[in-house]
């Protein structure tokens, strides 16, 4: 009897214990991974982040950290929707490829074909293919603003866009040179509208979204029930929620997919099946074989099949792509070789979702990640606002020369370290630590030409022409192709007259 006892209270005691010697390996690795994302969230202040991965046929991890929205603190959910950014030109490609494979359209035909109203400055607009324009080879710039505060959302905003490019000159002649353009994209939306006789949303949910089961997602962020929204995080000195959401249907093409990371995890199988998700075909196997083949070919750019970025981790070939735009950060990235997806979804603007998305791969690999480094400015910038100017200085040495800090933070060239944070101190008004983080730079790399010229801007901020006019002369003289800072120089010069 008394031995019946002892069992019984061992039992109730450490019964807890004792069920730990059954966790299978699939546990391990997902207490692995969360233990891993908890630390980068805690270390690195995010404060918001969903994760998930697949292999083969099976979600392997979802995880959900920190709060759907910093004022409110309630508490993430995987479920909820982010703003994805430009993962959505991977659903551009995707309508495009089905659109190929129904014969109509070619990818090598000229856009004019489809859309002869289009224009730009130079003649060369003329040879522009639909292919160059989903590899960023097509010679179109980029968007400067994308007036998400002003956002125009009726019906016939999109065609108005295209047609507004007129004015706008070519960056290279098509084929020639590679440079990111969400202005193609938002091009191809109104293209695929064009030849399907479907605005670009509806054709997305109708041939990908339904399809794939991914009933909560939608490229129009008003159809996104107020229970499932998050709220985007800026910095400024610390996290705030930012008072726009990144929404306007003239571009819905290269960046307002709204979904979660438990519905993208559909999308990933299925392209990691050469288009098959269930019992459903979204694209044909052999498309995948354009899809997934570097199409740029060009000396120091990047590998770029049709609209995905082809990268290698560890020796395996990878698929991705991210996004970024006003307060969210995210990436999509798949290992077909080993049948594996990882999808990241964050609401702050300096999440490093890359570097997530690789280091839960590696653990899904049974290797070591790297540490998610932190870019150093922003903490030097953060000890700034707390203890003052010569605190953050003493900082920033002591942290460069302790071997065991050093290791948590991202460096790059120093005077990109101090560049962005800065920039978002000017972008906030806050112009007094704008120029403080300026004036570090300047000291730390007296001869960088970006140092000297952000420190003139700052200095124009605050009304200081004299020391402004200074800096931006002597940021001309290092980099005089650069016309930012000579604008800069000509708004002061016109002021004065």
């Amino acid at each position: 009897m008394k031995f019946r006892l002892v069992i019984f209270i061992l039992f109730v005691l450490f019964g807890g214990c004792m069920q730990r010697s059954h966790y299978t390996p699939a546990d391990a690795e997902e207490i692995k991974i969360n233990n891993y994302l908890q630390a980068v969230v805690d270390r690195q202040q995010i404060p918001g982040l969903t994760v998930a991965a697949t292999r083969n046929d099976s979600v392997v991890y979802v995880g959900a950290f920190g709060f759907r929205n910093i004022e409110t603190k309630e508490p993430m959910k995987a479920t909820y929707d982010f703003h994805w950014a430009s993962v959505s030109k991977t659903f551009v490609a995707t309508s495009i490829v089905q659109l190929v494979e129904k014969g109509k359209i070619k990818l090598d035909e000229k856009l004019i074909f489809y859309l002869p109203y289009f224009k730009q400055k130079d003649d060369d607009y003329k040879l522009i293919t639909i292919r160059q324009m989903l590899n960023h080879t097509s010679g179109i710039g980029d968007v400067e603003d994308y007036e998400w505060d002003r956002p125009q959302n009726d019906d016939g905003a999109p065609e108005r866009f295209v047609r507004s490019l007129e004015n706008d000159k070519m960056l290279f002649n098509p084929g020639t040179d590679w440079s990111y353009s969400n202005t193609a994209y938002e091009i191809l939306g109104v293209l695929i509208t064009t030849v399907s006789g479907m605005p670009f949303e509806s054709y997305v949910k109708e041939n990908i979204l339904t399809p794939l089961g991914m009933t909560n997602s939608s490229f129009i962020y008003p159809e996104i029930p107020d229970s499932l929204r998050v709220s985007g995080n800026l910095w400024a000195g610390k996290p705030i929620v930012s008072k726009i959401y990144p929404y306007n249907k003239i571009h819905a093409p290269s960046s307002t997919l709204n979904s979660n990371v438990l519905e993208m995890t559909h999308y990933a199988m299925a392209n990691l099946h050469r288009g098959k998700y269930k019992d459903v075909q979204i694209l044909n196997d052999s498309s995948y074989n354009l899809l997934w083949t570097n199409s740029v070919n060009m000396k120091d750019k990047p590998a770029v099949g049709v609209s995905w970025f082809l990268d290698e981790h560890r020796g395996l070939k990878t698929m991705n792509h991210g996004g970024a735009d006003t307060g969210f950060r995210s990436f999509l990235l798949l290992v077909p070789e080993k049948n594996i997806s990882v999808m990241v979804a964050c609401n702050y603007e300096l999440c490093r979702t890359h570097d997530i998305a690789h280091a839960v791969l590696d653990l899904l690999l049974g290797e070591e990640p790297e540490e998610v480094k932190r870019q150093i400015g922003f903490s030097f910038a953060e000890v700034l606002i707390k203890d003052g100017p010569e605190a953050a200085r003493n900082f920033y040495k002591t942290t460069k020369a302790d071997s065991v800090q050093h290791k948590y933070f991202l460096w790059q060239e120093d005077d990109a370290a101090l560049t962005y944070p800065g920039y978002l101190f000017l972008d906030q008004k806050m112009f007094n630590e704008a120029l403080e983080v300026f004036k570090f730079n300047v000291e730390t790399n007296p001869n960088s030409g970006w140092a000297h010229g952000h420190l003139g801007v700052a200095y124009a901020r605050i009304g200081n022409k004299d020391l402004a006019k200074e800096n931006l002369r002597k940021a001309i003289v290092i980099i005089p192709k650069e016309e930012y800072f000579r604008e800069e120089l000509n708004k002061l010069d016109e002021k004065k007259k």
